[in-house]
C-alpha cells in the first residue's frame, strides 16, 4: 500500500513537471530529457512510469482533463436559479481561462496531438464527451434543487456551453484583448441563458433557414 502510494505521488509530480515544460517550451520542444531533468529522475524512471514519450504526453493531456473538469465543478455555485447558475458557472470558468491561458494552448496541442495518433484519437472524443457530461451535470442538479426545468435537454445545452467556450478560449489564446473576450463572453452567456429559458426557438430558426435556403435556390 505504501509503495502504491508512493508511485502515484511520483507520477502526479511527473506529470506535473511535464506541464511545466510543456508550458514553458511547447509541445515541438518537449523532450523526455527536460521532462526528467524537470521532475528530478532519469529518463530510465520515465519509462517505468509512463512507457514511451507519447505515453506521457497522452497522460499528460488525460490529467489536463480531470483538471478542467475540477475546475468546471468548482466554478458551478449552488444558485437559486438556472439562470444564475449559467451565469455565474461559466463566468467563474472564464476567470480560470484567463488567469492560465498558456495551458489552454498546451491542451489543444495535446488534442491535436492525439487526434493525428490512430490508437489515442478516443481520447480527444473522451475529452469533449467528459467536459459535456461535467456541464448536464451541474445542468441536472440546479434542475433538481431550483424545481426549474431547461427549456431543451440538458446533454444539448452542455454542448452549446462547451462548445462556445471552446471558440471564445480558441480566439483569446490567439490574441489576448481581455475586454473583447469578455464582451463575447457575455453574448454567449446571454445566448445560453435565452436558449435554457426557451427564449430562443432553434428549431423555427432552423425551419426558417432552410425556406431561406430553398427560396434563394428557385
Amino acid at each position: 500500500m505504501v509503495a502504491s502510494a508512493k508511485n502515484g505521488e511520483k507520477r502526479a509530480e511527473i506529470l506535473a513537471a511535464t506541464i511545466r515544460i510543456l508550458v514553458r517550451d511547447g509541445l515541438a520542444e518537449t523532450t523526455t530529457r527536460k521532462i526528467a531533468s524537470e521532475a528530478g529522475v532519469n529518463q530510465a524512471m520515465l519509462r517505468y512510469y509512463f512507457g514511451g514519450k507519447d505515453d506521457l504526453l497522452f497522460a499528460v493531456l488525460q490529467e489536463m482533463m480531470r483538471l478542467t473538469g475540477e475546475i468546471a465543478r468548482a466554478s458551478a455555485p449552488v444558485a437559486p436559479t438556472l439562470r444564475a447558475t449559467i451565469v455565474e458557472s461559466m463566468s467563474a470558468f472564464w476567470a480560470s481561462v484567463e488567469a492560465e491561458p498558456e495551458l489552454q494552448i498546451i491542451q489543444y496541442e495535446l488534442t491535436l496531438y492525439a487526434l493525428r495518433s490512430p490508437e489515442a484519437a478516443w481520447l480527444a472524443r473522451e475529452q469533449y464527451a467528459g467536459y459535456a457530461a461535467v456541464v448536464e451535470q451541474i445542468v441536472r442538479e440546479t434542475e433538481a434543487r431550483t424545481g426549474e426545468t431547461c427549456a431543451i435537454p440538458a446533454d444539448e445545452i452542455a454542448r452549446y456551453i462547451v462548445g462556445g467556450l471552446d471558440g471564445l478560449i480558441l480566439q483569446f489564446i490567439s490574441d489576448r484583448n481581455v475586454e473583447r473576450a469578455q464582451r463575447d463572453l457575455r453574448n454567449l452567456i446571454a445566448a445560453a441563458v435565452a436558449l435554457a429559458e426557451g427564449c430562443a426557438e432553434p428549431e423555427r430558426l432552423a425551419d426558417e433557414s432552410s425556406e431561406t435556403r430553398r427560396e434563394a435556390r428557385s
